[in-house]
């Protein structure tokens, strides 16, 4: 069987084992035969699976564990555990039979996957869906003396001159460096997102509500410092920002999101490189 298969006496030390499952702890079939999973693995992890052996063996049935281990011969892998108990000849337990799949590629195909339903595929920031989905989740959460959000919409300026003049490489690589610079800003209870474009949304909870118009401030400034392009119309890549404070309780975020975005028209047409509050 190519499936990783093993049996167990109640003390832990193995029965017998396939060559799948020799192969998988890295030791020739006559070696695993009397050992424990200690004199393969570190103490810690061995114990822990011990401990999980018990377990099945107090309760009986069959359980399933997931969990990383790290091999000798194929380093960090995703492991999934099928564990049962074997009663021997005359009713009692005999000890435990289990069947390891190793489930890494499955688990890095969903991380990619993860990866693709959130993330903006050029800039990696998270896009708008994943931004709603925060955002609802955040404010479930938030308990009635604990509703102090905030929102911003941030827009490049003068981004289509880069585009035009500088060629849409160029435009790309200003975008990722800008979300790597908003980014650098992100913080617990900070998120941003790629609303689309050269668009993008800004969510503040907890203490960081507070402090969203430093946070952004900060964000703006470091943007005209590094991320500036001069453009025949002039200085392009930099950010105008429209902040607006959001009460869940009293208005949805698409509606914060709309007193915000008519602050970032304020901003626009006072000059551009500017932060703006909702009225």
């Amino acid at each position: 069987m190519p499936t990783p298969i093993y049996l167990k006496d109640v003390g832990g030390r193995y029965l017998g084992c396939n060559t799948a499952f020799s192969q998988f702890v890295g030791a020739e079939r006559d070696r695993v035969i009397g050992q424990t999973l200690a004199d393969f693995l570190p103490e810690d992890v061995a114990e822990a699976h011990r401990q999980s052996d018990l377990d099945v063996m107090r309760k009986g049935g069959v359980i399933r564990v997931e969990t990383d281990v790290c091999m000798p011969d194929t380093g960090m892998r995703h492991i999934m555990l099928h564990k049962a108990c074997v009663a021997s000849w005359d009713g009692g337990l005999r000890g435990l039979a289990g069947v390891v799949l190793d489930i890494t590629e499955r688990k890095q195909l969903e991380a990619r996957l993860t990866a693709a339903a959130e993330r903006d595929p050029l800039t990696n920031a998270y896009n708008r869906r994943k931004f709603f989905q925060f955002v609802a989740a955040a404010t479930e959460r938030a308990s009635e003396a604990d509703t102090r959000f905030a929102v911003a919409v941030i827009d490049v300026d003068l981004f289509k001159s880069i585009n035009d003049e500088l060629g849409h490489g160029e435009g790309d690589l200003t975008l990722c460096s800008i979300v790597d610079t908003l980014r650098n800003h992100e913080s617990e209870g900070v998120l941003v997102a790629r609303a689309g474009g050269e668009e993008f949304f800004a969510f503040f909870s907890g203490e960081n509500a507070g402090r969203a118009a430093e946070i952004l401030e900060c964000m703006r400034s470091d943007i005209a410092r590094y991320c500036q392009v001069v453009t025949g119309v002039g200085a392009a890549g930099t950010i105008s920002i429209g902040l607006a404070d959001f009460d869940p309780r009293e208005e949805t975020i698409d509606h914060a999101l709309r007193r915000a975005d008519l602050a970032l028209y304020r901003a626009k047409r006072d000059g551009r490189n500017r932060l703006c509050e909702a009225n």
